[in-house]
């Protein structure tokens, strides 16, 4: 599958698309094939490691994890073991903070986590806009600033 990387810190020259393994969905998560996801501040900072303070989370030298992307909206294209509230074929959207990997055509995602299924005649670039804003409110109601 293609998925855009980067495998230093820098501007966004750094990023580049490449081939890479297609994940595979463990016990409890989906494979979600996406369709639509964001770039947002957190992405541009994590590439950036600006503030330094970053590199602590996301490596000293080189980034841990060289896919960005923690939104996405797409489909269901597998699920793992003792999956059932999702099947093959939903339309979905998400978010893992610090798992990443929506800047890729696949990812894998926590069925128990911050995932849902997308509203009827709903199309992805809004479901992503409305998971962006439901994310944000989460974020002051549980007070995870």
């Amino acid at each position: 599958m293609r998925a855009v990387v980067h495998d230093r810190y820098g501007p966004p020259d750094v990023l580049h698309l490449e081939e890479v393994a297609r994940p595979v969905p463990g016990p409890g998560q989906v494979l979600v094939g996406v369709r639509a996801t964001t770039m947002n501040r957190t992405d541009c900072h994590r590439r950036a490691a600006e503030p330094f303070a970053w590199r602590l989370v996301a490596g000293l030298r080189r980034p841990r994890r060289p896919i960005l992307g923690s939104e996405r909206a797409g489909e269901v294209a597998a699920v793992g073991p003792a999956v059932t509230e999702f099947a093959v074929g939903d339309q979905v959207f998400g978010l893992s903070q610090w798992a990443l990997g929506a800047h890729a055509e696949f990812v894998c995602q926590d069925a128990g986590g911050l995932i849902a299924h997308k509203p009827v005649g709903v199309g992805v670039e809004v479901a992503r806009y409305v998971e962006t804003q439901q994310k944000t409110g989460n974020v002051v109601l549980i007070g995870d600033c």
